[in-house]
């Protein structure tokens, strides 16, 4: 596995690449959480697996895709050999990436040839056949930046609701939202759903979700009731309810998943 930055211009958007190969002879399964990033994936190798968060004894099986933004974790299985390159895009840049409104992609992923046709069968094609990883890289830096470059941005009401979320990890309020932006509170949550996926308030549950998953994985608390109140959880309570509801299981208990990659493996 390598891992690289974008180039600078497109760090606002994306954030890292990771190439790799893996080669399994028994099923993985790994429980991805909902966050402010969202992957896609360049496939060399084998399909991978997506299991489908409101039945999960349904699931699709995508080579090359892209993902919307997700409020319940999703269980990904890998197996057979498999490789290829994982852009982490925040969920905006992915909405300018695409050049569409992601509300049709929320807890769901597309293969890439479904919405690019063949320019997604070029693009894998040459990604592929690149000698080096850092060629590869800089072929995904020339990609992006011009398909971000050509997209036509959602209303700025909505640019500005996504970057005081993001800016406050989710403390926000959604009053201050509907005041700073003019909009009435329906028509706003109607738009930012239409092209981000989530309403502004799911979006903030999301935001403080994945500030207190990277403490997790980083080991930077004392105490979960620290980080819950750190995080601007009420209480632990609240907290756990958060964790039940996005991860399936108590911080404890996703605490014992931890992989070496910083990863969440899955029964």
């Amino acid at each position: 596995m390598v891992t690289a930055a974008p180039q600078v211009s497109l760090r606002a958007h994306v954030r890292r690449y990771v190439g790799w190969w893996e080669h399994r002879t028994t099923p993985l399964y790994r429980r991805e959480l909902p966050s402010a990033e969202v992957p896609l994936i360049i496939s060399f190798g084998a399909p991978i697996r997506l299991f489908d968060v409101a039945d999960r004894t349904q699931s699709t099986a995508l080579g090359s895709f892209a993902t919307g933004a997700y409020d319940a974790h999703v269980v990904v299985e890998a197996n057979g050999s498999q490789g290829g390159i994982q852009i982490d895009f925040t969920i905006l840049g992915m909405r300018l990436f695409l050049g569409r409104p992601l509300a049709d992609l929320t807890n769901r992923g597309v293969s890439l040839e479904d919405i690019f046709g063949s320019a997604a069968r070029r693009l894998t094609s040459e990604l592929h056949d690149a000698p080096t990883w850092e060629a590869r890289f800089d072929l995904l830096d020339h990609e992006i930046a011009t398909r971000i470059a050509s997209a036509r941005r959602p209303a700025s009401e909505v640019l500005c609701t996504w970057k005081r979320i993001v800016e406050s990890s989710g403390l926000v309020t959604i009053r201050s939202l509907v005041n700073e932006t003019g909009w009435s509170q329906k028509h706003l949550i109607s738009q930012f759903r239409e092209h981000i996926g989530l309403a502004p308030k799911m979006f903030a549950r999301v935001m403080r979700f994945g500030s207190a998953v990277d403490r997790l994985r980083r080991r930077d608390h004392t105490s979960l009731t620290e980080l819950a109140l750190d995080c601007g959880y009420y209480d632990q309570a609240h907290f756990d309810r958060d964790f039940r509801a996005f991860a399936g299981t108590t911080p404890t208990e996703l605490l014992t998943t931890l992989g070496s990659h910083g990863g969440f493996s899955s029964e």
